[in-house]
């Protein structure tokens, strides 16, 4: 295996250097003199160096999940498919956050190319994701991100959408839906609109129809929190997910594999005094909507941290929510009702979380002392449960009035009920 030396940038500042041995060990160390934002919060400023265990879990979170997307970035660049090192090496220019991978001494990240991508390109390339094909990043980009779900990232800028070459930062995820999964796309999009009309902190999304030679390709289009946009100038600002944040890897991201508990992610979120109590309560809201919803993908790797300077952390908005009660046979729900990724005071079925597991998950966490209460969480999770069956028919309501109207009718008569008996068996299991 070739050693070699990346520059690691955090907003355009050199933070340090990531080192590969000859036998693949990595290292990464911050440079003296750098007082900016930490690259992650399990690599804290300091004068050690980070080794594999803690410098892994980072690397691979900020990579695609899917092999056969980084088998098509590999093949094309003459290297191994498992080496996070040589991957970021080619696609470390626009990542998740504000952090960069350069050869050492390279100005590769002054070069920034914006070219501009038709409605019809954009339609083909959804289509391979949509197909379940891996050549999704095209030629000349460099941007990377993290997750399973085959997705690109674009530029959207004066109302036109752009390929971002070289290190141009990209402003927009867009994503055909999980393969398989009717309508998932489409899922999403209500999900994170029911998610911001209850007031919970969440990434501003679209869903958008392009045209292309094989007919329309749907797609949710998700706006990226990481990104500040300010006219024709794009900043980026540093987050991670708390896979990376806890030193876990994207393999061991579920509760069940060994992955961050609420107990673990809770204590990370209230690490930091002056965003303790606001982490704690938005992390409050997301887990009980996702409960509610039957979001059985909200593990650990889909919540985030944005980081500043000082090396305290808030909460980041809510994102790829998505509920299974669609593809869930209605008696099934009843018998065998779908898990959640992390559980709730000892309960990971859904409609089954009980007053006596809030009060549980309060004392694990040590919740008390951020105010916040077992009966302050138990009318939180009312609350919703009751308001999201009406708000959840305001967004099809309106889905029904759009292009999209066909498949919002299919994907209302799959969604809408299951979710409600969700919502009053919850309302129930609490005693409300």
């Amino acid at each position: 295996m070739t050693a070699g030396v990346l520059d690691v940038l955090v907003a355009g500042r050199l933070a340090g250097t990531l080192s590969q041995d000859g036998v693949g060990s990595l290292s990464f160390a911050y440079e003296r003199d750098y007082h900016g934002v930490p690259l992650s919060s399990s690599m804290p400023l300091s004068t050690r160096t980070y080794r594999d265990k803690v410098v892994l879990p980072y690397l691979w979170g900020l990579l695609p999940e899917d092999p056969a997307a980084r088998r098509h970035v590999a093949a094309d660049a003459g290297i191994s498919p498992n080496n996070p090192f040589a991957l970021l090496a080619v696609i470390g220019l626009d990542c998740p956050g504000a952090v960069q991978f350069v050869p050492q001494g390279s100005d590769a990240y002054r070069d920034e190319r914006l070219v501009a991508v038709s409605d019809a390109e954009i339609a083909r390339r959804l289509a391979i994701g949509r197909q379940g094909g891996a050549g999704w990043i095209a030629n000349n980009e460099h941007w990377s991100l993290g997750g399973q779900q085959s997705k690109f990232a674009l530029r959207r800028m004066d109302g036109r959408w752009y390929s971002c070459e070289g290190s141009a930062a990209t402003t927009h995820i867009l994503k055909s839906g999980v393969r398989g999964l009717a309508h998932q796309a489409l899922n999403e999009y209500v999900c994170m609109r029911l998610a911001t009309s209850l007031d919970v902190p969440a990434a501003s999304v679209e869903f958008l129809e392009f045209e292309g030679e094989g007919g329309v390709e749907p797609a949710i289009v998700i706006e990226r929190y990481d990104r500040l946009v300010e006219g024709d100038n794009v900043t980026r600002l540093h987050q991670e997910d708390l896979c990376q944040a806890l030193g876990c890897l994207p393999d061991n991201k579920y509760t069940m594999y060994g992955g961050p508990n609420c107990a673990e992610v809770l204590g990370l979120l209230t690490s930091t005094g002056p965003t303790a109590q606001a982490n704690a309560a938005g992390f409050l809201q997301m887990l009980f909507l996702n409960y509610l919803l039957a979001a059985t993908d909200a593990h650990a790797k889909n919540y985030s941290i944005m980081l500043a300077a000082d090396g305290s952390h808030r909460l980041a908005p809510m994102y790829d929510v998505a509920s299974i009660a669609p593809y869930v046979e209605g008696a099934r729900l009843k018998v065998k009702p779908p898990k959640l990724a992390m559980s709730i005071g000892g309960e990971n079925r859904a409609g089954h979380v009980s007053a006596n597991n809030l009060a549980k998950l309060v004392e694990q966490c040590g919740l008390e002392r951020f105010g916040i209460t077992a009966e302050g969480c138990r009318d939180l999770l009312a609350l919703y449960a009751k308001e999201i069956p009406g708000k959840l028919a305001q967004e099809f309501d309106a889905l029904e009035k759009t292009g999209s109207a066909d498949a919002a009718r299919e994907l209302r008569g799959r969604m809408e009920k299951p979710i409600a008996q969700l919502c009053a068996r919850s309302l129930k299991v609490l005693g409300s």
